[in-house]
């Protein structure tokens, strides 16, 4: 069995803004990570995350994405920037403390500086939040402290 690598080896962000807690699975083509709502996560106020912020653990599953094929080629995380997203669909309000909430990425094309992926964040087995994100990585961006 491949050992997953910790999801702040993936990312270019640092403590207090890398949102997810681990990847669960990787296969070239898609990503599936995880995260816990706590009391002390990023964005909980009176208790809840609001759904839209849905739309940056998409996004940080998708770094995560291009952090897994960047160290296969031995490369360092990289910064990338969401140009967009097409068809997102918030089927909550907000996230409660205590929500297991699980991100999917799959990427849909990519042409090593642009890439589109459909995305999704599940919530008890259920869709809570979908969506199509349009990223673009910079070349030679390196992360940032």
């Amino acid at each position: 069995m491949i050992r997953l690598p910790l999801i702040a080896e993936l990312l270019p962000q640092s403590a207090p803004m890398i949102l997810l807690d681990e990847v669960v699975a990787f296969d070239g083509v898609r990503i599936c990570c995880r995260t816990t709502i706590r009391q002390d996560s990023m964005f909980v106020n009176e208790g809840r995350v609001r759904a839209i912020v849905a739309l940056e653990y998409m996004a940080q599953a998708v770094a995560a994405f291009a952090g897994m094929r960047g160290r296969a080629a031995g490369a360092a995380p990289r910064i990338g920037y969401v140009l967009g997203t097409r068809e997102l669909t918030l089927e909550a309000d907000h996230f409660a403390i205590g929500d297991q909430l699980v991100i999917d990425a799959e990427e849909v094309w990519d042409d090593e500086r642009m890439a589109s992926f459909r995305c999704r964040v599940s919530r008890d087995g259920r869709c809570v939040a979908e969506a199509g994100l349009n990223v673009y990585r910079p070349a030679g961006e390196e992360p940032s402290a």
